[in-house]
């Protein structure tokens, strides 16, 4: 019996640790031929070596979403994918750039800047670059992750920009709902143990969390069932 993911395409952002790893795992593990993202090489190739361990396959791009330079560099990447393998079956977004908590009043220039740049803009340059290939691959799966906290004091920084997120990924939705087979997934994810969100959250008790591989194992399950 062959696996569930043979031949299928991946992109997966933030797969140098956390959920975006372990989803890149999982589905290299499931069969697929992973594409995996992130700005840390080192982070990169420790994935890869994950991948490699069990005869999986992954090529790797570094990337830093939060670089004011990248922008030419994401729009190159549908087509670079469409001519190395002309299709992309699944995209998972797990990349999300730490922005400290502060008072609306206190956020820096340079702070909000960088957070629209590497949270919100870059993400709008993936849909667009991905979208033709995506939408041309049958059956393609894109999935992105809710807010992890709701209107607060000191979180406008992430708030905001995951508000406009999720705004942007539902309109996306209903524009394509009619035209493609493409599922776009918009995932409230149980609390995981991730350094990110030990970043938010210090004093949290991590014995309670999900692992990221429990949270991954959920997220393929929906796309292979």
């Amino acid at each position: 019996m062959g696996l569930p993911l043979q031949d299928k395409i991946a992109f997966i952002t933030g797969a140098s640790r956390g959920i975006g790893q372990a989803c890149a795992v999982a589905l290299a593990q499931a069969g697929a031929h992973c594409i995996i993202s992130a700005r840390t090489q080192m982070g990169l190739m420790q994935t890869d070596d994950i991948i490699l361990s069990f005869g999986g396959k992954a090529t790797l791009l570094p990337l830093d979403l939060g670089n004011s330079d990248a922008s030419q560099q994401i729009d190159l990447i549908g087509p670079s994918i469409a001519a190395q393998f002309n299709r992309l079956d699944i995209f998972i977004h797990a990349a999300f750039q730490y922005v400290p908590l502060t008072p609306v009043t206190q956020i820096t220039d340079r702070a909000w800047d960088k957070n629209i740049q590497a949270n919100l803009s870059s993400v709008w340059r993936l849909i667009r670059t991905l979208s033709p290939l995506l939408t041309a691959t049958a059956d393609a799966n894109a999935i992105f992750f809710r807010p992890i906290t709701s209107v607060q004091p000191f979180w406008s920084p992430v708030v905001s920009i995951q508000t406009a997120l999720g705004a942007m990924i539902q309109t996306w939705q209903q524009e394509i709902a009619q035209l493609s087979s493409l599922n776009i997934h918009y995932l409230s994810l149980p609390p995981t143990n991730t350094l990110l969100r030990q970043s938010f959250f210090p004093a949290e008790n991590k014995l309670k969390l999900n692992t990221p591989i429990q949270t991954a194992n959920d997220i393929i399950a929906l796309i292979t069932h």
